[in-house]
């Protein structure tokens, strides 16, 4: 028990030096970095980048596009039943008129030769197209407006997944300076231990619960760092480049 005691108070005296240090220590993050982690300041940044990467919008103003061109080529159509048509002929013929005709002497080649030149415009409008040409654009107009509101679904998404990124990587670099700070314990404490086991003021189930506390905390801190960057990744894909080059150019 008096062993226990010992270690306790030694552990408690390290901590209080660990957490002195901690206060005082001079090294601080990047100037990038805290900007990353100021929400204010980085979410609109963010979001506008991952915007502009998203292949969902990209795919959404490609569609309005054709939509668009749709659009055009219905209201052409109607254009399509009139036709202007000419023709050209030479020969000898019995008269003129709309509709000449050919001459029908016994010996045609007594007439002379005339050159004649016909020009006509045809229409056709079939009553069905006619009809529905006006519903036909008014359905292609539908078509365009539900493709920019398929859009705007698709940016509202792009917002909410950076939104969700974001806060998991301020979760994630949360929990790894937790991390960080309890793996710094347990090797003060396991250090202290180590030196009191060899001095025989602990015994070897006290050094080993020492132990089994800084291999714990020891993966635990991996885990950490392997979740912090998984989400600083996710991020950078969602934006299409680094946070640092991001933050950095703004």
């Amino acid at each position: 028990m008096l062993n226990m005691k010992k270690l306790s108070l030694a552990i408690l005296l390290a901590l209080s030096g660990l957490m002195a240090v901690a206060q005082t220590d001079p090294k601080q993050g990047g100037e990038w970095e805290k900007k990353l982690f100021n929400s204010e300041y980085a979410l609109p940044i963010l979001i506008e980048a991952a915007i502009g990467n998203a292949a969902e919008l990209e795919n959404a103003d490609a569609a309005k596009l054709m939509a668009q061109e749709e659009r055009k080529i219905i209201r052409k159509n109607f254009y399509s039943n009139f036709a202007l048509n000419s023709a050209y002929q030479y020969g000898t013929w019995e008269q003129f008129g709309i509709a000449g005709e050919p001459v029908n002497s016994f010996n045609a080649f007594d007439s002379p030769l005339q050159a004649r030149y016909t020009m006509g415009f045809t229409m056709a409008l079939p009553l069905g197209q006619l009809l529905s040409r006006h519903n036909l654009i008014k359905k292609q107009d539908l078509a365009i407006a539900q493709v920019e509101g398929t859009r705007k679904l698709a940016e509202r998404q792009v917002r909410q997944q950076v939104i969700t990124l974001y806060q998991n990587m301020v979760l994630a670099k949360s929990q790894l300076e937790l991390q960080q700070q309890a793996y710094q314990s347990a090797v003060v404490t396991n250090k202290l231990a180590e030196k009191q086991f060899k001095s025989g003021d602990i015994l070897i189930d006290a050094m080993s619960t020492v132990q089994q506390a800084h291999t714990s905390t020891a993966a635990a801190l991996r885990t950490a760092k392997i979740n912090y960057e998984t989400t600083l990744m996710m991020m950078e894909e969602r934006i299409g480049m680094r946070l640092i080059d991001l933050i950095k150019s703004k």
